[in-house]
């Protein structure tokens, strides 16, 4: 395997994410005062969620990358502001796991 197999994979990989990389970049301009941390995190959730919805809009409705990309670049504003609540949820999910378990399980005294 040399370079002139893998550098046409990686370019396209590149280019792909592209759309999805600047939809997330757009979106925290418009949200000022977030930590590195969040604005991280927010950027890798909004670009990962706009690259699979354009792949499954495409997959789903054959419409062409322009306008999949597109549409993934509203859902991955969508995803952005969602992000901070669905990790909120999902930690008291799984914070309240080990209580459940024990009721469950472990007998009751009386």
């Amino acid at each position: 395997m040399d370079l002139r197999t893998i550098l046409p994979s990686i370019v396209d990989a590149i280019g792909s994410l592209t759309p999805s990389l600047i939809g997330s970049a757009v979106a925290q301009a418009w949200k000022p005062g977030l930590s590195w941390r969040q604005r991280f995190v927010q950027w890798i959730v909004g670009s990962t969620v706009s690259f699979y919805a354009t792949r499954a809009i495409i997959e789903l409705t054959g419409w062409n990358d322009f306008v999949a990309q597109s549409i993934a670049f509203g859902i991955a504003l969508l995803a952005f502001d969602a992000t901070p609540r669905l990790a909120k949820a999902a930690t008291d999910a799984l914070a309240s796991v080990p209580g459940r378990l024990a009721d469950r399980f472990l007998p009751k005294k009386d």
